[in-house]
């Protein structure tokens, strides 16, 4: 009988597995499609990042997986027996011209109107007179493989007819190896937050650092996001901005509806927001509003400037408050096309794959 147990366990187990593949989303001519969504059928979501790229849990039971974006034709991709990147092009619709308008108002306007009227209703810290959660943080500074060229360059310089002299620069093609495989550093941190006469404190309970060669323990007390989505100021990166959801927001930002997904259960609608003042350096990203009490359920805030910035936070619901609770944030800095260093931390992080010493080194 025991043996039965085990077995049965075992094949469970077994049909149950979970599985991740990764791939990227382009439009017709072959770019990136940040905020696709991916949704499997048994309502597993994900969307891709500012690059177009995702990564999604799958089991062994799935075997296909929708790709959508607004604008574009939904596609059906058929999940490959290990096959773990996926390359995915979408398909224009050829009848945006031909759709109707049925209200005078952006939809995504009457959307964040409502959100703005109930942030008092769904802020934990304006609800409730106390509480304490605890939150999983990760900070991640890598560089975009793709925008490194790769190639091994030469360069050669003659003394005379017989004889020349020719310098092998290997840095890029080395420096994309090291990037395709792991990022530059990470780190991670689990804080327990509790909230009382109107304060919050944090507790941090644990800490892991990879990629440096002494802790860094300044990134303790490093501000790199909000900790609260409904601040009428956002920080990222120790730079305020302008909420989407600050209660005159509509005069700095467009918004857009995306799409409607589930998330934890719960119906949310998808909306993109942009400034429309600002061309540098400003904020955009995506909400995702729960569709009944109207609450942010998951928000991407994003900078793509010099470097690409982005922080991402993710909730959890709690149905005996009828509440969002923040549970993870994910703050990472992308070294895209451009030649300029990371300040960070109160030094510099500089890219290189040089390792000889016959030239000069371009990045570290």
């Amino acid at each position: 009988m025991k043996l039965f147990c085990l077995l049965t366990l075992f094949f469970t187990l077994t049909i149950q597995a979970q599985f991740q593949i990764n791939g990227i989303v382009t439009d017709p001519h072959n770019k990136p499609l940040p905020f696709a969504t991916i949704t499997t059928a048994d309502n597993n979501n994900t969307i891709t990042d500012v690059d177009g790229k995702f990564e999604l849990k799958i089991n062994s039971k799935t075997t296909t997986f929708a790709v959508s974006y607004i604008g574009f034709q939904t596609k059906l991709v058929p999940v490959v027996e290990k096959k773990k990147f996926y390359l995915i092009s979408l398909s224009q619709k050829s009848d945006d011209l031909k759709e109707v308008v049925v209200s005078n108002e952006n939809p995504a306007l009457t959307i964040i109107k409502k959100v703005i009227a109930n942030k008092n209703k769904n802020n934990p810290q304006k609800k409730l007179s106390s509480f304490e959660y605890k939150t999983y943080n990760k900070l991640i500074v890598t560089a975009n493989p793709d925008s490194i060229d790769g190639r091994i360059d030469s360069s050669a310089a003659y003394k005379d007819f017989n004889k020349k002299e020719i310098n092998i620069d290997s840095s890029d093609y080395k420096f994309k190896e090291i990037i395709t495989k792991q990022h530059l550093f990470q780190t991670e941190k689990v804080s327990q937050y509790q909230f009382g006469n109107n304060k919050l404190k944090e507790t941090i309970l644990g800490t892991k650092m990879a990629g440096f060669k002494q802790p860094v323990y300044e990134i303790i007390a490093f501000n790199l996001q909000s900790i609260s989505i409904y601040d009428s100021k956002y920080e990222l990166f120790e730079t305020k901005h302008q909420s989407p959801i600050a209660d005159n927001a509509f005069s700095d930002y467009n918004y857009k509806l995306l799409d409607t997904v589930p998330i934890k259960g719960r119906n949310t609608f998808m909306i993109y927001f942009k400034n429309k003042k600002r061309k540098t350096n400003a904020l955009e990203g995506v909400l995702y509003i729960d569709q009944e009490n109207f609450a942010v359920a998951k928000a991407v805030m994003r900078i793509k400037a010099v470097l690409d910035i982005s922080g991402i936070h993710e909730f959890e619901y709690v149905p005996e408050e009828k509440i969002w609770f923040q549970s993870n944030t994910t703050f990472k800095i992308v070294k895209g096309k451009n030649d300029d260093d990371i300040k960070i931390l109160g030094g510099t992080i500089q890219f290189d794959g040089d390792v000889e010493d016959n030239y000069e080194p371009r990045k570290k």
